[in-house]
């Protein structure tokens, strides 16, 4: 009788988060339907997170209910299967133990212990790989790659190529020469009329002259 009602309430809570999920799941498409994204389960505020136009992925993050985690994600952002968002969760490490005593003795809020080292930034047309942890407190820069497998401590700068634990510079995206230049084009300014219309150009392998020719049509 004792196992018979364990499964029942556990069946019972099951279906609670089930249906909230769901509840989420129709937020989040309601507010997000200038971009393809989906929501991950581990969510418990949408109000933490932004994402811009036509970014595609699972959108998953852990909170640890500080006020002052965020996840900022910018246009045309390509995220992989399994990518995981740490908002927050970080313990004391200057103190005499990492072990979170407030919550577990005192009974007070998560937030007491587990704290962040501030907002994540995914700036435009970053693509981020299978597997991926990103740390809180970290950008990512435009057009940046993070390679699959990779966990994110620390700032990724724009048009780089990073991986590893922790993930380190491999290389530039693109010449380093035109970065300057490219970062003042964006993708997003573009209407999409004009990206079908061009879409060859945009598939070439980006030189100067590619560079100077897409500028001049916007």
């Amino acid at each position: 009788m004792i196992i018979l009602l364990k499964l029942i309430n556990k069946l019972r809570i099951d279906f609670f988060n089930w249906i909230s999920f769901q509840i989420k799941s129709v937020q989040w498409r309601l507010n997000n339907k200038n971009n393809y994204t989906s929501l991950g389960k581990n969510i418990s505020d949408l109000n933490k997170i932004k994402v811009g136009k036509y970014s595609y992925g699972s959108i998953n993050a852990q909170s640890f209910e500080n006020p002052n985690e965020k996840l900022l994600i910018g246009n045309f952002v390509s995220i992989a299967s399994n990518v995981c968002f740490i908002l927050g969760g970080n313990h004391q490490i200057d103190t005499f133990t990492t072990f979170p005593l407030k919550t577990f003795f005192e009974k007070l809020s998560p937030l007491q212990d587990a704290t962040t080292r501030g907002e994540i930034v995914v700036e435009d047309e970053v693509w981020i790989g299978t597997n991926v942890i990103v740390m809180s407190g970290v950008t990512i820069g435009k057009g940046a790659i993070v390679a699959a497998g990779s966990v994110v401590t620390k700032n990724v700068s724009p048009f780089s190529i990073v991986g590893g634990n922790p993930a380190k510079f491999i290389k530039w995206r693109i010449p380093e020469e035109l970065i300057e230049s490219r970062m003042n084009v964006n993708l997003i300014d573009f209407n999409i009329d004009f990206i079908k219309q061009n879409m060859d150009t945009f598939y070439k392998k980006i030189d100067q002259e590619v560079l100077e020719k897409i500028k001049s049509k916007n």
